[in-house]
């Protein structure tokens, strides 16, 4: 591993290490780089679509909703009736996956090019949603390096995860039609999102409280639930072929979540 590197903060705290920051940026370039240097069919992107599918899926039932149980319960209790903690976390989530809905059904479906349309949606929504999870992600990253070493393996989970984020955000955007200049946009400034967290944890997220953070990362699973049930799984099976092989490609999604989990990352 390389050598710690931190500078000193205001109050004695360490700030992230600028190899760390530059490590995340760099996994997530990389990550988003791999669709755009294939041309896909559209076959072929709708093949691809799965694996991408595969891993939101695992994102959202192995990663962030078993996380988010235990984490705003505990913080709901603390003001509320017990039951009220319990169902604190859902209404968050339940929150996130209407929101998706009503801002698609409400503001960007039109009878006309419907299909174009929702799949710019879908490209919103996913869009959104990974920038909150990052966000909360680098913020957890910056607090962690606060004087203690927790921000070693909280820098590796963040590092495994962030490849497989933008490789699937830019799928999504390939599947709205979004131009590669466009694209690359987008996946430069989702790049930036943990980065810029991670020293926002440092600086001011104490003031915010845990909770808050808990807060908007169940809004965010809400919102990957809705795009991976409601959007990603009809429109990967919305043409038959590759049936076979699109179902594999989702499980190796799943697979790969479900060892980064049980690895601890």
């Amino acid at each position: 591993m390389p050598p710690r590197l931190v500078r000193r903060g205001v109050g004695g705290g360490t700030l992230p290490a600028m190899w760390d920051l530059w490590a995340i940026f760099a996994i997530a370039v990389v990550g988003g780089a791999i669709p755009l240097m294939v041309r896909w069919s559209d076959r072929g992107l709708h093949v691809a679509l799965a694996l991408s599918t595969g891993l939101f899926l695992g994102a959202v039932f192995l990663h962030l909703l078993p996380s988010l149980s235990g984490t705003l319960s505990a913080h709901a209790s603390e003001g509320g009736e017990h039951g009220e903690g319990e169902l604190f976390p859902w209404l968050c989530v339940l929150l996130g996956a209407l929101g998706v809905y009503l801002f698609e059904a409400l503001f960007l479906r039109t009878h006309d090019h419907d299909d174009l349309h929702r799949h710019q949606a879908v490209g919103v929504a996913a869009m959104v949603g990974l920038s909150v999870h990052a966000l909360t992600a680098g913020v957890s990253y910056g607090l962690a390096r606060q004087g203690s070493d927790a921000g070693h393996s909280l820098l590796v989970a963040v590092l495994a995860h962030k490849g497989f984020e933008t490789f699937s955000l830019v799928n999504v955007f390939q599947l709205a039609g979004m131009k590669s200049r466009s694209i690359r946009l987008w996946m430069f400034a989702f790049a930036c999102v943990t980065p810029l967290g991670a020293w926002f944890g440092h600086w001011a997220a104490q003031g915010a409280g845990q909770g808050t953070f808990a807060v908007l990362q169940a809004i965010a699973a809400g919102t990957f639930l809705f795009v991976c049930l409601g959007e990603l799984l009809p429109e990967v099976f919305h043409h038959r072929e590759d049936s076979f092989a699109k179902i594999g490609l989702m499980a190796i999604g799943v697979g790969l979540m479900w060892y980064l989990h049980g690895a601890g990352i």
